[in-house]
């Protein structure tokens, strides 16, 4: 038989090819759903499988059709662009797309095939649903997508953080590759808004086309990318598809200059799970940095050291949490009528190694940045839980404010480990106060206020923090349902000086008062702000005026001239 096969190739190698081709659609069935072929053009013009069930259109129906008006609008651009380099010779290796028909949209599907130049140019799909990990590797919702309709660096750092392990378990072998597209920002001004958006398009189609399951890709700023791949990506293909994309936009014909670097992912690294975190850290850094410490060529050559050593660092920090090695420090909120403290703020110092500093905002800033600021917030609040239950054997009672990132608050895992850890100390439900920091960063505002109100029902007050100016602040107040709001300092400073700013304090205060919301203003640093806040209808103030932070809550205890009255409890 395979004698008469190999006779029939070099009798006639078309027709051998085409056995090929039927030998191909008979094994595929029986992983897929879908199978077609496409002419060089993208029209359909063989459609066999489960389309009825899953389109709502018959086979026949489908030919002559383009396969790429029955893609899922957000995927389209990246099928065209992945049929544009299988031109190339790159196969489709598992893009996961949806589909729409009569019947709507479909679930995710796996799209794999390949293009035959010896078939006349034709492609040869397969589509199958119900893939492994196709749900997982999905086109992520709109929230936290560019125009080019990637995830922005922040989100692409979670997704590739959430999904690296994944594929390492899978034994699927990846690389990173990080690309710039020097021009690009210039060409952008010169097409008009309808030429900008067909760029941004096509761009991330390509950039989806070559990711892993079309998914794992992102802006990092206006003119860096990244992706994940397998290691069989042409990456050279890929950057002539992007410069000829370019190219083919620019009314100057001028285009871009495609720079770019690739780095392995080392397996046991990543299955450890701190080289996905050290990628996000450094797609933040990469994103924000204004030197050329992050440029392609410098990460050409240093990309393994820096995920090294951005690795180091996260071990470092996890060693750092996981034995407490950190101190509490407290500052008081004091009710502005009776000048006693209400509560007190539990602030974090770090001995960061090679640093006088004891200042928390680098630790933090680089733990919220490699993913580990959950991590960081729930062993804050288990120590400040364990000194409240220590303070409480030695017969004192305080109220404690943590502070808790937005971010963290966000993540329902940490919702959930939070809860069970408060319930290791319900005797001090009416102690422990949350403060949500960096709300700004908030993106679910209705999953975040569940996550505040389950807090609240248990006995907790919440604080939002750096309450400020503008709509977004306003819509925080309609949105999230909170105890207390901090009004920045800025603010409270900008207040004492024009008359306008007085008038939005007391704008901002009476409000709060009005949603039965406290108040409490930053910085309150002279006895003159007193009497002006309170004319201003605010309830508390905290700053130097009342005493600077302090690792020992005694010292708030002792009368401070016109700072802080005796107040043994600290209970307002």
């Amino acid at each position: 038989m395979a004698e008469t096969i190999v006779k029939q190739r070099n009798r006639d190698p078309l027709a051998a090819l085409r056995q090929e081709r039927d030998r191909f659609v008979a094994l595929a069935f029986s992983s897929a759903d879908i199978l077609m072929e496409l002419d060089p053009q993208g029209a359909i013009v063989f459609a066999t499988g489960s389309t009825e069930a899953l389109l709502g259109i018959g086979q026949n129906d489908l030919v002559g059709r383009p396969f790429i008006a029955i893609i899922a609008e957000r995927d389209r651009a990246m099928v065209g662009e992945a049929l544009a380099l299988a031109r190339t010779g790159t196969r489709l290796n598992g893009l996961v797309l949806r589909m729409d028909g009569v019947l709507g949209t479909t679930p995710p599907m796996l799209l794999l095939g390949y293009r035959l130049q010896e078939l006349e140019g034709h492609y040869f799909l397969g589509l199958r649903l119900g893939a492994q990990n196709a749900e997982a590797f999905a086109a992520p919702a709109s929230e936290g997508l560019t125009e080019s309709g990637l995830p922005d660096a922040r989100s692409f750092a979670r997704l590739a953080g959430d999904k690296l392990r994944e594929l390492v378990d899978q034994d699927t072998e990846c690389e990173l590759t990080m690309m710039q597209l020097a021009g690009i920002e210039d060409l952008r001004e010169r097409l008009d808004k309808e030429s900008r958006q067909s760029l941004n398009d096509a761009i991330g189609g390509a950039l989806r086309a070559g990711a892993v399951g079309g998914n794992l890709a992102g802006e990092i700023d206006a003119k860096n990318y990244g992706l994940i791949h397998r290691q069989e990506l042409d990456v050279e293909a890929l950057s002539a598809r992007l410069a000829q994309i370019a190219s083919d936009a620019d009314p100057l014909n001028t285009g871009v200059q495609v720079g770019r670097t690739t780095v392995g992912l080392d397996a046991e690294a990543i299955r450890g799970g701190e080289a996905a975190k050290a990628l996000g850290y450094i797609f933040t850094q990469f994103a924000q940095s204004d030197s050329e410490e992050f440029s392609i060529a410098n990460l050409s050559e240093g990309l393994t050291s820096m995920v090294d050593a951005t690795v180091a660092r996260i071990t470092e920090f996890r060693t750092i949490l996981n034995n407490a090695d950190f101190a509490i420090a407290f500052q008081p909120i004091v009710d502005l009528r009776t000048r006693r403290p209400h509560h007190f703020e539990a602030l974090v110092r770090f001995q960061l190694p090679g640093s006088d500093s004891q200042s928390p905002y680098e630790a933090i800033t680089f733990a919220e940045q490699a993913g580990l600021i959950c991590d960081f917030d729930l062993a804050m609040c288990a120590k400040v839980f364990e000194w409240l239950d220590q303070a409480g054997l030695q017969g004192h009672r305080y109220k404690v404010a943590v502070n808790i990132s937005g971010l963290s608050i966000g993540t329902p895992i940490f919702v959930s480990a939070l809860h069970r850890l408060l319930e290791q100390y319900r005797g001090h439900r009416d102690s422990i106060l949350f403060e949500v920091t960096e709300s700004a960063k908030i993106q679910d505002l209705g999953k975040v206020n569940k996550a505040l109100q389950s807090f609240r029902q248990a006995g907790h007050k919440v604080c939002l923090d750096d309450f400020g100016a503008g709509a977004a602040a306003f819509q925080y107040l309609r949105d999230l349902q909170v105890d207390m709001v901090k009004i920045d300092g800025a603010y409270v400073k900008g207040a004492l000086k024009t008359e306008k700013g007085m008038a939005f304090l007391k704008a901002m205060a009476g409000l709060c008062s009005d949603l039965g919301i406290e108040t409490v203003a930053e910085m309150v640093e002279e006895e003159s702000y007193v009497p002006f806040l309170r004319d201003c209808g605010i309830d508390f103030g905290q700053g130097y005026l009342f005493g600077r932070p302090s690792f020992d809550i005694g010292d708030f205890e002792a009368p401070r001239g016109a700072g802080l009255g005796r107040k043994r409890s600290g209970v307002g």
